[in-house]
């Protein structure tokens, strides 16, 4: 191990960017990889939506059983849903924004419910993903970010805008809220407060690692489609509050743009 550690730093400068690349290599070199080129119905979806021109939207409800393949911009060949949901999981949130934490629990980038936006472009058998997201249900909440502590601060201020409040209550079947009811209570007591006073949990949702590739002159576009796409195949599916976590102003701005 001491070995392969010095290598890693002599040919990567640390440990975790090797680690990185390893994981990318073993999704675009797994051996006996067999392409069906004859039949384009390995990746159509009836069921998907069209937003715009040649783009799609879908929820899967497990990747992992998911047989179609699709292009990324990471890899010259196309890889199965699940493989390529997870290289552009590394190649952006590792690679690019060196989030290393994330090697740990890859696995949970390959299965379960997402939401994905792709493009069909000429000259190509099988799609190119543009956006994924993973949806989870109340059924792991154990396993939601969004409650975990490290997402929690008690030097933030919580948005509690009697609009906001009203809208959330009409939005969901949920025990009426007041803005009362929340002072003096941190940011995670509120958030817990909100998720318990839904009473149908069906109806809740969690949406996260949200992805966006792509040509870098279209990349505020494609942020705006996977952003409209994932609202309203969540809404489509019967999802009236979605718990998220989000670290781009511009998509905070998007939302504040949005009516009631």
């Amino acid at each position: 191990y001491f070995h392969i550690e010095q290598l890693a730093i002599k040919f990567f400068g640390c440990l975790l960017k090797c680690s990185t690349e390893f994981e990318i290599f073993k999704l675009t070199h797994k051996p006996n990889m067999v392409l069906n080129h004859d039949s384009e119905t390995v990746s159509k979806n009836t069921t998907s939506t069209i937003i715009d021109e040649k783009y799609h939207y879908e929820l899967v409800p497990d990747i992992s059983e998911d047989e179609r393949y699709f292009h990324t911009e990471f890899s010259d060949q196309p890889l199965p849903l699940s493989d390529a949901i997870v290289l552009i999981n590394i190649a952006t949130f590792v690679k690019e924004h060196k989030w290393y934490e994330m090697l740990n629990h890859l696995d949970i980038s390959s299965k379960g419910e997402h939401f994905i936006l792709y493009q069909y472009t000429e000259n190509n058998l099988y799609p190119t993903i543009i956006s994924s997201a993973l949806i989870q249900t109340t059924s792991n909440k154990h396993e939601w970010l969004f409650f975990d502590g490290f997402f929690q601060n008690t030097k933030w201020k919580p948005n509690l805008e009697s609009d906001g409040l009203l809208s959330l209550t009409k939005a969901t079947s949920m025990t009426p809220l007041t803005r009362s009811q929340f002072i003096d209570k941190t940011s995670d007591e509120i958030e817990n407060d909100l998720f318990y006073s839904i009473l149908d949990k069906t109806k809740v949702c969690e949406a996260i690692r949200l992805t966006i590739s792509g040509s870098k002159s279209k990349a505020n576009y494609h942020l705006y489609l996977a952003q409209k796409g994932l609202a309203m195949a969540l809404k489509e599916s019967g999802r009236d509050a979605v718990f998220t976590i989000i670290e781009k102003p511009a998509m905070v701005l998007f939302y504040k743009a949005m009516n009631l």
